[in-house]
């Protein structure tokens, strides 16, 4: 664990200018996911910015009602781009029943071109902005301990609730990607809040 902690920090870009912490990408093959929750009911604060691929603005605040999953990713991080085929298939299998995934990257913003590029050819289809620091913070609070790594993924309920988060990709295994979607499918289960208005409903 250690030497592969080494190599990405070695290999990856400087981010620490823009963001709080210092995020790595360690090697999550061999390790069990951690599914977490915050200590209290906590509301995930809002998160706004454009969309790389439309230039259309994205706000969680107005997704609320929505499950929404954020995929805190960067392009030099291995795990993350591994994982984005399973990202656009269940996006794709669950477009209808109000669930989106929210790509926030951690590249440095003088990359933003490699990000679209990146999103483009892999044929990303849910929305991905840049971060920032005041991003990073309010996310990382929200959750109670900091965005550590990538990938992290922050899973929010139809109430706009966090409802767990965790670090690492649940792609490495099958048994780690299967508890992944049952809780996914679980949230999804919930019904959509009648007194919601969301951004994306159809």
């Amino acid at each position: 664990m250690r030497s592969g902690l080494e190599s990405w920090r070695a290999r990856a870009p400087v981010v620490t200018a823009f963001l709080a912490v210092a995020l790595v990408a360690p090697s999550w093959a061999g390790l069990t996911l951690e599914y977490e929750t915050p200590a209290e009911r906590v509301e995930v604060p809002n998160i706004e910015g454009s969309d790389l691929l439309t230039g259309e603005a994205v706000s969680l605040a107005e997704l609320k009602g929505h499950v929404v999953v954020v995929d805190i990713w960067a392009t030099w991080c291995a795990p993350c781009v591994k994982e984005l085929p399973d990202l656009t298939e269940f996006q794709e299998q669950h477009k209808e029943d109000q669930f989106t995934y929210v790509g926030l990257s951690v590249d440095a913003i003088e990359t933003v071109d490699v990000v679209e590029t990146m999103a483009q050819r892999k044929e990303l289809n849910y929305p991905i902005i840049m971060a920032n620091r005041e991003m990073m913070q309010v996310l990382g609070r929200a959750i109670g301990r900091g965005i550590q790594s990538v990938p992290t993924k922050i899973a929010i309920d139809r109430t706009g609730h966090i409802a767990f988060f965790v670090e690492g990709s649940p792609s490495i295994s099958k048994a780690d990607h299967a508890e992944y979607i049952s809780r996914l499918d679980k949230l999804l289960e919930a019904p959509i809040p009648e007194d919601t208005e969301t951004a994306l409903a159809d």
